[in-house]
């Protein structure tokens, strides 16, 4: 039965007068807590008299009732009818109105959007006021199905309608770096003629990018995505290095991101360099910039404030990974004002936008103001970038209690507490109505316990082992970062296995692992390593059961991941050696018994359910630990729990991506 149909209905069809009948729709808080609840909206009488934030989970049916439903067809119906039966195009649902034509009838919603009505067809008259913005993009997992239209055009074409490449591009990539105009807005400008030639290089390299996705799950299309990758590189390099093309800025950094997680570092630096270069050449950190080349377009000038931040977080990203603070944008004065939310860019109702210096001194303001998603990830990368250079000033032999190594640990924490502590409620549920994830949010959040793992396990009883100098994603610490203070130890220990718990309670939402960024993949893969150095030397019984869980639901991440994009599967291989080399397990078949990536293997280790607590670094006991990696910390997480989890009391977020990372030249 649907779950969603009326069960309140009788054999003959008309409602039952019971007071216990069933609702259609119970609140998303009211279900997961299985309880009554009256499904009135917005909020129901439960969450009202519990004062909870109340939502819907999205219906199957789009939010229709059956009359809706059956009306929406026989539209579709007859549509098909006037077009000679052809089917409606991809995108549509249930036969019914397509994206497009959805979206065509919110043109009438901002002055922006009223400039498509001289350039798009008519015939589709608006008959509703307003369309939720999701059904702008189709939900992430449109692109892994077995049976995909490919274009029927020319792939050197910048005709982009009904192109099953872009249409990945958009639900994947573009919902986690979301610089490139929305999809409606690009297409009005690939109508002209003179744009069209400053903007084919950047098409091919989206058509590149969705081929990565959809070759994963189909691979006879490798090939082509091979050809695109090509087509994508020669069209980019017959551009002039000093283009005043700006489309090239956002061409090189999404491209450069792209490469990277195929595993040609030096081809991602390479554009990742151009794309710096361009942007600051132009002026695209200044706050001017964005009016100044907006062409009176509120959306053009959004994008171009979007493109300056995803060049400056992915530039912090490839600098996390190399372990290294002094990355290009960091030392650069950006003025550039934030973006605005994804669902008033993708509709083109673009509101004035705040300011840097506002959100600075958010915490003075007598106005509870709330950021877009984007805005926040930002702070979180640029407090990342202060951990940075606070953290690798540390100077060796610097542990002690007192000494300068907790001072500078403790003005790093007030860092990412404080991004905590400012983070409207709104934002800690990082569920949206219809139950999507806020993709943004998520990325911070992941980011920020990475980084409290990174900042704490030198100093921790998660010992680092010697092939941990293999991943491409972590790197062991300088010598002289461990102090021979138990207490001193076991502090850090708590707050480096309660962030890498967080993440994987981050995994355990209801989303596609390969749903995320790819720069997920070494944010992970620092919490994992530091669950496994855990499981070695500080968990026992039951707790050392459930770490081994979220180990094998890190791993199976990391295996989505590997699907999609070649280097996670590198660090999947890393991460599974070092796994095996720490727990003291067999080396597998396919591994040299003698070396791995050349590093010599050690003798097979005691397994560790025979390692008693004391060998090693000494094993945490105590109440503290107890309460924070319990056997129920994470084996009790459930839906249940979602809005007290994401009260994030033992989250410390804010820094973004795993700085101490890999010293690898990307």
């Amino acid at each position: 039965m649907d779950p969603d149909s009326d069960l309140s209905a009788g054999k003959g069809g008309s409602p039952k007068a019971s007071s216990g009948s069933r609702v259609s729709l119970a609140c998303l808080p009211c279900r997961t807590r299985h309880v009554r609840c009256d499904a009135q909206k917005p909020r129901c009488a439960r969450c009202i008299e519990e004062d909870k934030e109340c939502s819907y989970a999205k219906s199957r049916r789009g939010g229709l009732d059956r009359a809706a439903l059956a009306a929406r067809r026989n539209q579709a119906a007859l549509a098909a009818a006037r077009n000679n039966g052809q089917l409606s195009p991809a995108g549509s649902i249930d036969g019914g109105f397509s994206g497009e034509a959805v979206m065509r009838r919110n043109e009438t919603r901002s002055h922006s959007v009223s400039q498509l009505n001289n350039v798009l067809p008519s015939g589709l008259v608006p008959q509703q006021p307003a369309i939720d913005p999701s059904l702008y993009t189709p939900p992430d997992d449109s692109w892994s199905t077995s049976s995909v239209v490919l274009p029927s055009t020319d792939l050197q074409s910048v005709d982009i309608t009904r192109d099953a490449f872009i249409d990945a591009y958009y639900n994947c990539f573009h919902r986690y770096h979301p610089c490139v105009l929305p999809r409606r807005f690009l297409e009005r400008y690939l109508q002209d003629p003179i744009r069209q030639d400053e903007l084919r290089p950047l098409v091919y390299v989206m058509r590149f990018i969705g081929s990565v996705y959809l070759s994963s799950n189909q691979p006879s299309l490798r090939p082509k995505c091979l050809e695109l990758e090509e087509l994508a590189s020669s069209a980019i390099a017959q551009m002039p290095a000093k283009s005043s093309n700006l489309f090239m800025v956002q061409c090189h950094t999404i491209f450069s991101a792209s490469v990277y997680w195929r595993g040609n570092t030096a081809k991602s630096r390479h554009h990742m360099d151009t794309a710096i270069q361009l942007a600051l050449d132009v002026g695209m950190h200044r706050r001017e910039f964005a009016v100044d080349h907006g062409e009176g377009d509120a959306v053009l000038e959004e994008s171009w404030r979007r493109t300056w931040w995803q060049v400056y977080m992915i530039d912090a990203y490839y600098s996390a990974i190399k372990r290294n603070a002094g990355f290009a944008t960091f030392s650069v004065e950006a003025t550039t004002d934030l973006p605005c939310e994804e669902d008033e860019y993708e509709e083109g109702n673009i509101p004035h936008p705040k300011t840097l210096d506002d959100f600075n001194s958010r915490e003075f303001s007598s106005e509870d103001t709330i950021f877009s998603s984007f805005a926040y990830l930002i702070g979180a990368v640029r407090g990342m970038a202060s951990a940075m250079c606070r953290a690798l000033s540390i100077p060796p032999n610097s542990s002690d209690p007192g000494g300068p190594s907790p001072r500078v640990l403790d003005s790093v924490d007030s860092i990412i507490e404080g991004w905590l502590l400012l983070l409207p409620e709104s934002k800690r549920d990082i569920f949206s109505a219809d139950g999507q994830v806020d993709e943004l949010i998520f990325q911070a959040m992941m980011a920020l316990h990475a980084t409290t793992v990174g900042l704490h396990r030198p100093f921790s009883n998660c010992a680092f082992d010697a092939l941990e100098c293999i991943s491409s994603c972590s790197t062991p610490p300088p010598a002289g970062t461990r102090s021979d203070n138990a207490e001193f130890r076991s502090v850090h220990t708590i707050k480096c296995i309660r962030a890498a718990e967080a993440q994987i309670g981050l995994l355990a939402l209801p989303t596609k692992p390969c749903s995320h960024t790819p720069f997920v993949v070494c944010m992970l893969t620092t919490g994992t390593l530091s669950l496994l150095a855990a499981c070695r030397y500080t968990l026992r019984g039951q707790k050392l059961a459930v770490a081994r869980d979220q180990i094998r639901m890190s791993i199976g991440c990391h295996k989505a991941m590997a699907n999609v994009w070649s280097q996670a599967g590198s660090n999947l291989h890393e991460v599974q050696a070092i796994a095996r080399e720490v727990l003291g397990l067999p080396m597998g078949s396919g591994s040299s018994s003698s070396s791995i990536n050349g590093h010599n293997s050690k003798q097979p280790r005691t397994p560790i359910h025979q390692i008693p607590p004391s060998p090693g670094p000494p094993s945490i006991s105590g109440p503290d630990l107890d309460a924070s990696c319990g056997a129920d910390s994470l084996n009790s997480f459930s839906l249940d729990n979602m809005q007290t989890y994401w009260g994030m009391s033992s989250i410390q977020p804010d820094m973004s991506f795993p700085w101490w990372a890999s010293n690898e030249q990307v």
